[in-house]
């Protein structure tokens, strides 16, 4: 059986495990549904539109990644959608697909379709003779980096500071800034074919790593009321918080995140704003330093490791 062939298979069986049904939206009907369903997942107010339901015509018709899920247990209802189109990062990446933006309601939350729908796009991709898929999401929202990382084997691939500009205009993002996490989905790579059976990438020794200090940001001692006043945000030995030392030497390190970034930015926005600006710290900081962002953890860390820089001075995340 050829990769794309298990991976349509694996997409298959995880969809009727949580009896839904994705298929490429090919109607206007259908793209208008779906822009519906995308207001409704990020909160939109009447009259704004992160996905356009014509834009999504415009990109179905091209032959760019459209797809809806469909409640097998609601009548069909679409409780979930996803955009992507072909892109371009030079010679050394090749074409490959981005996901624009992909999600489920809320109240399909727990049902895996999230997963079942990024296996339908692996397999569209491989499909079309695609082997990479990238997106973007929101460093702080810890459940986004576990799926991420952890469920799909994705890796990140770039760190960028509000990407979508200072202040984003949906209902769940505004006046929070857009850092956001580039990742890279090797789809034929052992990690994501792993992934995509039902294995989880392999979580660190957490408890090892923070009895030996290797934590640049930590909300456990959090003693203050204020994260700012508690995490340290540099990997270099100089650098210190009221409970927090940074470590020192290259070695695995850790960051923090927030248990609850979205309750935070509805009940302490300012709160939910120092986290942004510690972890953009921590983890650009560690990067410069050469470390690059290899996983995160089901209790909320980002598990960063040292690598030289090649001859030519590349540097991955």
């Amino acid at each position: 059986m050829s990769t794309a062939q298990n991976a349509h298979t694996q997409a298959r069986k995880a969809a009727e495990a949580t009896a839904v049904t994705i298929r490429e939206l090919t109607e206007p009907k259908e793209h208008d549904a779906a822009t519906d369903v995308i207001n409704r997942i990020w909160s939109l107010e009447p009259g704004q539109s992160l996905m356009p339901s014509g834009l999504m015509r415009v990109m179905a018709y091209e032959g760019c990644y459209v797809a809806g899920v469909f409640d097998d247990e609601d009548g069909g209802r679409m409780i979930g959608a996803a955009t992507g189109f072909l892109a371009s990062d030079g010679d050394a990446g090749g074409i490959h697909l981005h996901s624009h933006i992909a999600g489920v309601l809320p109240e399909a939350d727990g049902r895996r379709a999230g997963f079942a729908l990024k296996l339908h796009q692996r397999a569209w991709a491989l499909s079309h003779s695609i082997g990479r898929i990238t997106w973007t999401f929101d460093p702080l929202v810890r459940g986004n980096a576990y799926f991420n990382m952890a469920k799909l084997g994705a890796q990140a691939a770039g760190y960028l500071v509000d990407f979508y500009g200072e202040n984003m205009r949906d209902g769940v993002n505004a006046g929070q800034g857009s850092d956001r996490l580039l990742m890279n989905w090797v789809l034929d790579a052992p990690r994501v074919v792993a992934a995509a059976s039902g294995q989880r990438v392999a979580e660190p020794e957490l408890e090892r790593l923070l009895d030996a200090g290797r934590a640049v940001l930590s909300d456990t001692d959090v003693a203050h009321g204020t994260v700012a006043d508690t995490v340290a945000i540099s990997t270099t030995a100089s650098a210190t918080s009221s409970t927090t030392s940074a470590p020192n030497g290259p070695g695995p390190l850790l960051c923090a995140t927030p248990a609850a970034i979205h309750t935070l930015r509805r009940e302490a926005p300012e709160q939910a704003r120092a986290w942004r600006s510690a972890v953009r710290g921590a983890l650009t900081e560690a990067i410069a330093d050469g470390y690059h962002i290899t996983g995160f953890t089901r209790s909320g860390w980002y598990l960063l490791d040292f690598h030289e820089p090649d001859q030519q001075g590349e540097r991955d995340l």
